[in-house]
């Protein structure tokens, strides 16, 4: 195998992992995973095999537009690009931990919810 494909993949993950923005992505993310989990748990609803599909459909996604906002961002004159989508990555990561949480009881009101998921 041709060594330089797997020293390319290295750097870009090295890359992607040095960008702060994308360790506080993955952090909320498996944060949310963890109560998710609990209140799927707790509402009888867990299925072992949504878990892949979970980071699949969630975390991927989050990861790839927020690395390419912060790469275009310098060269499209517009320096704010990354911290804007990744504060809207957050909101709706919160929004997911709140519904997550009022899954298991916690009582959160229904307007914070709304206004976070809007």
């Amino acid at each position: 195998m041709d060594t330089a494909l797997f020293d390319w993949i290295r750097e870009a993950a090295v890359f992607v992992w040095s960008v702060w923005f994308v360790k506080v992505l993955v952090y909320h993310t498996l944060l949310n995973l963890g109560v998710g989990i609990a209140a799927s748990i707790y509402t009888n609803e867990f299925n072992v095999g949504k878990l892949g599909e979970f980071l699949y459909r969630k975390l991927l996604p989050f990861v790839i537009v927020l690395v390419f906002a912060e790469a275009l961002a310098p060269t499209a004159g517009v320096a704010w690009l990354g911290e804007a989508v990744w504060a809207l990555i957050e909101l709706k990561l919160v929004g997911d931990l709140a519904d997550s949480l009022k899954k298991l009881g916690v009582p959160i009101p229904d307007g914070w919810i709304s206004k976070i998921k809007s």
